[in-house]
């Protein structure tokens, strides 16, 4: 299995955030300024109050933008976990690819494509004891009982699959189906579930249960598999 990460495009990704933030706060400072003049020199001070206060937010959204470029992760440390999880299992007509962020894409844990289509996951790396029921998911703590727990890894996860099937239909691949898996990589999360809408494994159970759902047939040919990879990563 080939194992990727698109951090290359991740960091131009994020130089260009950083440009484009410098570019927007060096505007905002030059309207608030001229703002800050007509105060200064005119009786009126509407108009030049009106500037500074599009200045200020100009600026904002350009510290925004590059805090954004900052902030974008060239690696997703349980996503290589899954990785080595699958590599023991899988052959090399299979690739994995890592850390996934694109723009009309949005950002994805991961994907793995070969003849079966393309499985999106939804990762999760904390402790834990949840239970799956349909979409929702519960959690309990301390003993308890199960409570509705805040984590919409399910409804996440469908709607990585909506934007990557729009994504790929854009480019001519509408014909490779996707599909979805949750899985959780703590050593110490334990999950049930009660008829999920999507697949949910752990790092022990991974194999099995794509090969109970998405491997079960050869659904896209090689030309198909390769076109995919490449429309995805590069």
């Amino acid at each position: 299995m080939q194992n990727l990460n698109p951090a290359r495009i991740i960091v131009r990704r994020g130089r260009d955030l950083m440009i484009i933030g410098a570019l927007v706060l060096l505007a905002g400072l030059v309207i608030g300024s001229i703002g800050l003049l007509t105060v200064l020199l005119f009786s009126s001070p509407v108009f030049g109050l009106g500037a500074m206060g599009i200045g200020v937010l100009v600026v904002l959204t350009g510290l925004a933008l590059m805090a954004r470029g900052l902030s974008l992760r060239t690696e997703n440390e349980p996503a290589k976990m899954v990785a080595q999880a699958l590599s023991s299992g899988l052959g090399a007509d299979y690739t994995f690819i890592r850390n996934l962020s694109r723009r009309g894409l949005g950002y994805i844990d991961g994907v793995l494509v070969g003849p079966p289509g393309v499985l999106v996951f939804r990762i999760h790396d904390q402790p834990g004891v949840f239970m799956n029921e349909g979409a929702d998911w519960l959690e309990r703590k301390g003993g308890g009982a199960y409570s509705l727990s805040r984590l919409s890894l399910t409804r996440e996860c469908v709607a990585d699959v909506v934007a990557l099937r729009k994504y790929l239909a854009a480019r001519n691949l509408a014909h490779v189906p996707v599909y979805a898996i949750v899985v959780f990589t703590h050593p110490s999360a334990t999950i049930t579930a009660r008829q999920p809408n999507v697949p949910i494994a752990d790092l022990r159970s991974l194999l099995n249960v794509i090969r109970g759902d998405y491997m079960r047939e050869a659904r896209i040919d090689a030309k198909s598999v390769q076109a995919t990879v490449k429309a995805i990563y590069e």
